[in-house]
């Protein structure tokens, strides 16, 4: 599953997530395109403290980065 978050600002893209997120089944992943920055920075421990595993978080152009999670 995808999910481009690059239009929305905190704390609207750690709804957005965490909507996206409760939809998959255990072991199922989630990548989310999303602006660097203070939701770069924040989302990650936020989805961590309500239980989700992130995998990898990588630069992919310009101010935009990439968090591959996964419903553990």
């Amino acid at each position: 599953m995808f999910l481009d978050l690059t239009k929305y600002k905190c704390p609207i893209t750690f709804v957005k997530a965490k909507i996206a997120l409760e939809k998959l089944r255990k072991h199922e992943s989630l990548i989310i395109k999303i602006n660097e920055g203070e939701d770069l920075n924040n989302m990650p421990e936020s989805l961590k403290e309500i239980g989700f595993k992130i995998i990898k978080k990588k630069k992919i152009q310009k101010n935009i980065a990439e968090i591959i999670i996964k419903h553990i």
